[in-house]
């Protein structure tokens, strides 16, 4: 059997380091591993290799052998690009085109893309499927979409195919909080050090919550799936919660007790948004999702036990 060539930029990362812990388990593929930081954070023995994405020439090396990439890089968030909007362009929206611009002529098949649920359609207030109006309030979302439909462009006129998964917000262990992601993480993490929480707003946000784990099971389906197809996805649970009832949820697994403190709202927030994830359930009918319970339980106990870069390598 002919094995496919997969590379993982952002291998390092929260989602990444999980996925490749994920894929280094299946037989069929020859794994590529990238990231910014000089080395590989995960014990394993799989090359890996710092990559510049504007570095032009050595990523056509890099890359000549390669059949699919995930493409896992984001250096920004929304409440940081809202202040400043060029800072999206500058870190995310211009080393994609120039990466994307340095491999399309190499053979590559498929580019595998994480986007942002909460953020690409806007706020709604009724439940989203993947064709539903796209209103980006922030320059993260514009951001996101923009290269959304770049990856169109590139399908056309190279003929890369893209799978676009437009992902909710994310928790489990590895997640680094001072990024300024992670809700559930940030809100346990303050809990054992501070035995206090800081809510933007009055709680009221409701979001689609999904663990780490089931987000490396569901990136693997690009996989299985025909390399010459194209697809866009919403990668959500059906956890859709408000902040009080992830609170709520939160209090009957820590032992710290802890205050909550109410702070005006932001306006980078998105105040709701509830996706349906029956396009992505049809093609894995008996997927189970972790229960948001028993993520929570995990994801506060790896903390709890100081494992906060993955389960799998080197540890702080």
């Amino acid at each position: 059997m002919n094995k496919i060539n997969v590379a993982i930029i952002g291998s390092n990362g929260f989602i990444g380091s999980h996925l490749t812990n994920l894929l280094l388990k299946k037989d069929n593929i020859n794994l590529h591993l990238f990231g910014r930081s000089k080395e590989s954070i995960l014990d394993i023995p799989i090359e890996y290799n710092q990559i510049n994405l504007l570095n032009n020439v050595e990523n056509a090396n890099y890359f000549k052998n390669i059949d699919l990439v995930y493409y896992l890089a984001s250096e920004t968030i929304p409440a940081n690009s809202w202040e400043n909007p060029l800072v999206d362009v500058q870190k995310n929206l211009v080393p994609f085109l120039t990466f994307l611009e340095a491999v399309s002529k190499l053979g590559i098949k498929k580019i595998v893309y994480l986007s942002s649920a909460g953020t690409v359609y806007g706020t709604t207030h009724k439940k989203v499927d993947e064709n539903f109006n796209k209103n980006p309030f922030s320059p993260y979302g514009i951001t996101k979409l923009a290269i959304e439909n770049f990856l169109l462009y590139y399908k056309t006129k190279y003929g890369i195919n893209s799978d676009i998964y437009r992902i909710s917000n994310v928790y489990g262990a590895g997640q680094n909080t001072s990024k300024g992601l992670g809700l559930i993480n940030t809100f346990l993490e303050k809990i054992i050090s501070d035995h206090e929480i800081k809510i933007f707003g009055d709680g009221s946000n409701i979001r689609n919550y999904i663990y780490v784990k089931d987000v490396a099971e569901l990136l693997s389906l690009s996989l299985i799936r025909d390399i010459n197809t194209s697809e866009t996805y919403n990668l959500s649970s059906n956890d859709t919660l408000s902040i009080n009832e992830i609170v709520d949820l939160i209090k009957k697994v820590v032992s710290e007790p802890f205050e909550i403190v109410y702070t005006p709202k932001r306006e980078s927030d998105n105040t709701a948004i509830d996706l349906d994830n029956s396009k992505l359930i049809n093609v894995v009918p008996n997927f189970k999702f972790t229960p948001i319970s028993q993520g929570i339980s995990e994801t506060y106990d790896c903390i709890k036990n100081h494992s906060l870069i993955n389960f799998y390598g080197k540890s702080n």
